[in-house]
């Protein structure tokens, strides 16, 4: 079942630092920290335990840096900006995060039945999508938010009936049941060509677009 512009189900989170390797880490970096204190001396003392803290600080943040969300399927559900940050599928500020999507780097919509409040599909954070995805959301800058959602997951017949989303991303969503042997292939062409293909149908969607308003 290919989802549509209202579909929305549960989606796991983001890979994250298991809590027992950040446990061991925390508790590494105060021994390393206790031992060079105890260890240090003579008049450079100090500058060598601020050198090994701040060294150790360093390799706790570069554990905590952003982390590639790379899965098999593509999630389908929306989260707050908040969600989207708190289960670690960006490494962005609030702040930065609707910047990124005033950009044109990822997009948002607004709620169904909603004025205010802002909601970010997932599947746009899962690898290889955020590498891609700037080119063809330029092309689709002028549509509403709820078109552009619209144009992202529902099936295209120019892509054998998979949606632009999943071809961008090489990978099917999770509400998707079997895949036909046509449907993989298209999947499995190079990245470049699969911006290519979707681009195309990008370009089909806003002259169709502009023909109904005209």
């Amino acid at each position: 079942m290919t989802p549509n512009a209202d579909q929305i189900s549960p989606a796991g989170k983001a890979p994250a630092m298991n809590e027992i390797n950040q446990r061991f880490v925390d508790h590494f970096a105060q021994l390393v920290t206790e031992r060079v204190e105890l260890l240090a001396e003579g008049p450079d003392r100090q500058r060598i335990v601020a050198l090994a803290k701040r060294a150790l600080r360093e390799a706790r943040a570069t554990l905590s840096e952003e982390r590639q969300v790379v899965l098999d399927q593509l999630p389908v559900s929306r989260l707050k900006a908040s969600d989207v940050i708190e289960q670690g599928w960006v490494n962005l500020s609030q702040a930065s995060l609707y910047r990124a999507a005033e950009s044109g780097r990822f997009y948002c919509t607004t709620p169904k039945g909603r004025s205010i409040g802002k909601e970010f599909p997932l599947w746009q954070f899962v690898e290889p999508v955020p590498e891609m995805i700037a080119p063809v959301l330029s092309q689709l800058a002028d549509q509403p938010s709820s078109e552009i959602h619209a144009f992202w997951v529902c099936a295209a017949d120019e892509l054998n009936d998979l949606s632009p989303a999943e071809v961008m991303a090489g990978k099917p969503f999770e509400t998707r049941g079997t895949l036909h042997a046509s449907q993989q292939a298209l999947l499995d062409l190079p990245a470049a060509t699969r911006v290519r293909r979707v681009q195309v149908v990008a370009s089909h969607h806003n002259k169709g677009m502009t023909d109904i308003v005209g």
